[in-house]
């Protein structure tokens, strides 16, 4: 596929990723909230992708890929990407920075507050599809027909060492960390921060969380080999998928301490506690991470973070969950 690296990732692409990302915009922030610490018995550390300039932690892959693509091959390149909408967001918004024409493919079911901001990025919005893996399908042949460059939202290099800034950030604002606890969807977010932190800092556990309703990676733990489910739904719908990357896989069994999965009803909860006490407006894939301690699955602690993915929820979801 046009413009995709599917190289080993090594811990120089996170430090090249962090130049590039850096004269885009500042580490994200880590804070613990003493509203939060008191609901939940201990301290804990949010990390805050939620407040990057797109809503959410794939700006940092899609500005690192698309700048990369322009040092090789110049501005005049059109890239095309499909996404449950975080993605599509960070792609049009880095896209637009950098002067290149971007295609984003969404799912049918996508919060219409992704679609929209889509579109006013300046990117052309096609839907397509029921799941991402459809919208995928579909991307990957309009990339084919018009010779796009695409940029994959997990399965790429650049893309995983992007989000693999986070751990570096992570590591540089809390150097005696213990633990992460970070959402899994697609795994490129969870491959580079779990790659990152093990080669920088082995001791530093790294914990998984996935909806019941869409655990591919659990599942495939459990079997020994990648699978494919037969069906996924959650209102995590930035993490809902069939099918687990192949790419991806082996880093994640190799360097992810635990995968836990989380119901439908903590995540709501977990929506309303952050939002309330949490002094974060967050999505459901990004509150994955709290719904594991409200679960008892983890444990708080200040020596503990949890990635919050991002906050681009539909205003119809987040008013269910505080109304629940």
């Amino acid at each position: 596929m046009l413009g995709r690296d599917m190289q080993p990732v090594q811990i120089s692409d996170m430090l090249e990723a962090e130049k590039r990302i850096r004269k885009v915009f500042p580490a994200s922030p880590l804070v613990s909230i003493e509203s939060l610490n008191q609901q939940l018995g201990a301290p804990v550390y949010l990390k805050a992708e939620s407040l990057l300039p797109s809503g959410a932690y794939k700006y940092r892959g899609a500005v690192n890929k698309i700048t990369a693509l322009v040092e090789q091959y110049g501005k005049d390149i059109r890239i095309i990407t499909a996404s449950s909408g975080n993605h599509g967001m960070a792609c049009a918004l880095a896209a637009r920075n950098l002067g290149v024409a971007a295609s984003v493919v969404v799912p049918v079911p996508t919060p219409q507050i992704k679609k929209d901001c889509i579109r006013a990025l300046g990117a052309t919005l096609l839907e397509i599809g029921a799941t991402y893996d459809e919208s995928f399908t579909a991307a990957c042949q309009v990339a084919e027909e018009q010779r796009l460059f695409y940029v994959h939202p997990v399965s790429d290099r650049y893309t995983v060492a992007g989000q693999g800034t986070i751990a570096l950030e992570i590591l540089d604002q809390h150097p005696d960390i213990k633990r992460v606890v970070v959402p899994i969807g697609g795994g490129g977010l969870i491959t580079g921060v779990a790659y990152t932190l093990k080669t920088l800092k082995p001791s530093v556990e790294v914990v998984g969380v996935m909806p019941e309703g869409s655990a591919v990676y659990a599942e495939s733990r459990k079997a020994g080999k990648l699978i494919t489910l037969e069906r996924c739904a959650s209102m995590a719908d930035a993490v809902v998928r069939k099918t687990g990357e192949e790419y991806l896989y082996p880093y994640i069994e190799k360097y992810v301490d635990q995968i836990l999965t989380v119901s439908e009803d903590s995540l709501k909860q977990a929506v309303k506690l952050a939002c309330i006490y949490g002094k974060l407006t967050l999505e459901g894939a990004a509150v994955l991470p709290l719904a594991a301690i409200l679960e008892g699955k983890t444990q708080p602690g200040s020596d503990t973070v949890l990635i919050c993915s991002g906050g681009n929820i539909d205003q119809k979801v987040l008013l269910d969950c505080l109304n629940a």
